[in-house]
């Protein structure tokens, strides 16, 4: 819902408000009922009582949406120590890199993008005036404190039909991958396992290694 919607429906709905029908040939009355009904709404969600504004039905939609959709997050950087550490049982696992343009095409999205880092909450009056998703704001907004994870989003088509429907599989292409890059904690076992796997595919295997004068790491030149 958004300013111009308001104003739409205001002009182009038949009803029995003899202020509403003035309105309709009068911009600055179609303003001042707009604008009154917006301060109106701003000031319960203010207070915290989103549940006696007009906006109920929009946010719980919203909120009953997100609960339902599948979304797989990544990461544009292959060299954070803390990602490693978290994700990947103490550098002992590995990370795939995808070819971004070859798997976007290869699944079935409903939207994608880039997480937008932020210490401000989402605003749902914002919506009014910007014709903003608050959906979506939602999906690709974090807090400040995990911009170091540079994360990149996928929201699959399909959503969860009941509480027990919690996952989707999704298919791509042997083309899709580029690289697999092992931690620098990964053991021979986990090599020979991802050699045996890849077999002949025209994937590159390299390893993280650690700088000799800090904790930095980064991609080794090396192939194995």
């Amino acid at each position: 819902m958004s300013i111009t919607s308001i104003r739409k429906f205001i002009n182009v709905n038949k009803n029995n408000s003899l202020l509403l029908e003035l309105a309709k040939n009068n911009e600055d009355l179609i303003d001042f009922i707009v604008n009154q009904q917006i301060e109106k709404n701003r000031e319960y969600i203010e207070n915290n009582s989103i549940e006696r504004t007009d906006l109920y039905p929009v946010y719980e939609l919203v909120m009953a949406s997100l609960s339902r959709a599948f979304i797989c997050c990544f990461s544009q950087t292959a060299t954070n120590s803390l990602l490693w550490s978290h994700y990947s049982n103490s550098h002992t696992g590995f990370c795939l890199r995808f070819k971004k343009d070859v798997l976007l095409n290869d699944l079935s999205l409903f939207d994608y993008g880039e997480v937008k880092y932020t210490n401000e909450p989402i605003n749902l009056m914002e919506g009014l005036y910007d014709n903003s998703n608050p959906a979506r704001n939602i999906i690709f907004t974090k807090d400040e404190n995990w911009r170091y994870e540079q994360e990149f989003r996928l929201v699959h088509q399909d959503v969860a039909r009941n509480n027990e429907d919690d996952y989707r599989v999704c298919k791509y292409s042997d083309e899709s991958i580029d690289c697999i890059i092992l931690g620098y904690n990964s053991s021979p076992e986990c090599y020979q396992e991802i050699r045996k796997i890849i077999n002949d595919k025209k994937i590159i295997l390299k390893k993280i290694e650690r700088s000799n004068y800090g904790f930095k790491l980064y991609v080794g030149t090396d192939r194995y």
